[in-house]
């Protein structure tokens, strides 16, 4: 009998610390979600970032690559060709 007495009365205290108990795993839960999300999206924009370097480094290696043929043609012409 006194269980079910101090059921009784505990009954309404536990019912907010069951709500409280909810709602604080719920902001944990979406505060993982934000940032998983963002997360994400920095792991998007870095991986944009690498092709657009990576891209980059090829149109610059072409450049290189030219340069050094028009360095090696002009090394292979005749002196008089270099003149003019």
């Amino acid at each position: 009998m006194r269980f079910i007495a101090f059921f009784t009365l505990a009954l309404p205290l536990w019912a907010p610390l069951a709500t409280a108990a909810d709602a604080a795993r719920d902001e944990t839960r979406d505060a993982l979600l934000r940032e998983q999300q963002e997360l994400n999206e920095r792991a998007e924009a870095l991986a944009d970032q690498q092709a657009t370097t990576q891209r980059l480094l090829e149109q610059q290696q072409a450049y290189l690559d030219a340069l050094e043929k028009e360095i090696q043609s002009l090394k292979a012409a005749p002196e008089s060709d270099q003149k003019n």
